[in-house]
């Protein structure tokens, strides 16, 4: 009996220098991941500014800056001697590491590389890629991409920094919704510069009004997916228990900022953003149905989303209506630019023509009736360009990779794992991106992809097997 009684004082020494070495441990990661938060935020608050990011020096300074700050934070992490909090998965990982690998040997020296051939006559190159200075650029934004995702997985998995996050986000796209409109009214400019291009459309800091749309259609269907969980948060209360704190003023605040964003996004004149807007504000809508399992809800949501683009079309919609009237040309025009792409595709179905150079390689195929004297340096088909670029194997492969992620999504939507806000923005903002695909390059623009790949992790970095931690 007395030397337990001698032992015991010891062991609970060593037992409290453990919980407090494991404290310590634990709040050195929180503060890790605190400064990560602000540090990503810096891109995803400025990644817009320079034209979208749509310059091949802003690429890489992103890809710079991404890198120093992940490197910083596992060198710091390592130290904590604890794992990530979260990995990307298997899948995933296995086909980013494909897609990339293929860049690469898009460029290794191959030798003698048809580029066209006709009879006799063959024009050829040392490897694959016809400019291997732009799929070099490419697999660097790529990689940038890839290590941005990972490092905000780590930032969204805690739900205090990833409500933060969220909010921060649509924050960032209010203000620059807000900007944009005011700037079409008074000067009608892009950052002071004289447009050359989309007069008369809110293009914000874009360029382009298309991409520019699909940047303010992530923050439409964010502020969406937020004002949703208030209402599937307060359907799943007791009756008795009232309403949840701030219900009113949250609804309010959710709802003036997706109509706003549909004022903005009207007045950009797309008519491919404002459809693959309210698809994916459907989606969120049809997803926060299911959850409450009212029919009642149904019935008040339809006519408000109605009275929304109502209101939104009567204040800045006169040139997206007039556009809207001319959508036959617009059409005809896109189709025979998808035909010639085909053609392009069809001549290396396997092995593109190398990642970033279709401005490059288009011209081999470029034929009337498209105009001979015009450039076109975006194939305005996310995928026909993946394909054309990467071939039909390796351009399909982040297609899968975003709908892998998509599937995990909607597993644990219907498990009732993670978080049901961040989940269901993440995959509204993927039926946005991917019908928005169908007939322009938005997620070509480096912004967008940033927004794009924020989101998405939010979501996905609740998708681990735990219960329902918040709405």
């Amino acid at each position: 009996m007395t030397e337990l009684t001698q032992a015991t004082p010891g062991l609970y020494a060593q037992r409290s220098t453990q919980s407090a070495s494991s404290s310590r441990a634990s709040e050195k990661r929180s503060r890790l991941n605190t400064i990560l938060f602000w540090a990503l935020f810096v891109v995803l608050a400025l990644a817009p500014l320079p034209f979208g990011s749509h310059r091949a020096i802003v690429w890489g300074v992103w890809a710079c800056y991404i890198g120093v700050v992940g490197l910083c934070y596992f060198v710091a992490y390592g130290t904590t001697g604890e794992r990530l909090r979260v990995s990307v998965g298997g899948v995933t990982l296995l086909l980013f590491a494909a897609y990339c690998a293929f860049l690469v040997f898009q460029l290794l020296p191959l030798g003698n590389v048809p580029i066209i051939s006709s009879g006799s006559t063959s024009i050829g190159a040392g490897q694959i890629s016809i400019a291997p200075s732009l799929t070099v650029l490419m697999l660097v934004r790529q990689l940038s991409y890839g290590l941005f995702f990972l490092l905000i997985m780590q930032v969204m998995v805690h739900d205090g920094r990833r409500a933060m996050a969220l909010w921060a986000m649509l924050l960032v796209v209010v203000a620059y919704g807000l900007y944009a409109l005011v700037n079409l009214q008074t000067a009608d400019t892009i950052l002071g510069l004289e447009k050359w291009a989309y007069r008369g459309s809110a293009t914000g800091t874009f360029v382009n009004r298309n991409s520019f749309a699909t940047f303010v259609g992530f923050g439409a269907v964010l502020a969406l997916a937020q004002g949703c969980a208030v209402l599937v948060r307060q359907s799943q209360r007791h009756a008795n228990d009232g309403q949840i704190v701030n219900f009113t003023s949250s609804l309010v605040l959710f709802g003036i900022a997706y109509a706003f964003l549909l004022v903005v996004l009207v007045a950009t004149q797309s008519r491919m953003g404002l459809f693959a807007t309210f698809v994916a504000s459907g989606v969120v809508v049809l997803i926060a149905l299911l959850t409450m399992r009212s029919l009642r809800a149904l019935l008040f949501a339809a006519p408000v989303g109605l009275a929304a683009l109502a209101g939104a079309v009567y204040l800045a919609g006169g040139g997206l209506l007039e556009r809207i009237e001319n959508m036959r040309l617009a059409t005809d025009d896109r189709g025979t630019i998808y035909q010639q792409i085909a053609d392009l595709i069809a001549m290396r179905p396997w092995a593109g023509f190398g990642g970033g150079t279709f401005e490059l390689a288009f011209p081999l195929v470029h034929r009337l009736p498209l105009p001979p004297d015009l450039t076109f340096t975006k194939g305005h088909n996310t995928y026909l360009t993946l394909w054309a670029e990467l071939g039909l194997i390796a351009g399909s492969i982040p297609i899968l990779a975003i709908a892998y992620l998509a599937f995990r999504l909607v597993r644990s939507l219907v498990r009732g794992e993670g978080s049901w806000t961040a989940q269901t923005a993440a995959l509204g903002v993927i039926i946005l991106a991917g019908v928005h695909s169908l007939v322009d390059f938005s997620l070509e623009i480096q912004a967008n992809v940033i927004l794009f790949l924020a989101i998405v992790a939010a979501g996905v970095a609740t998708t681990t097997g735990t219960k329902r931690r918040d709405r």
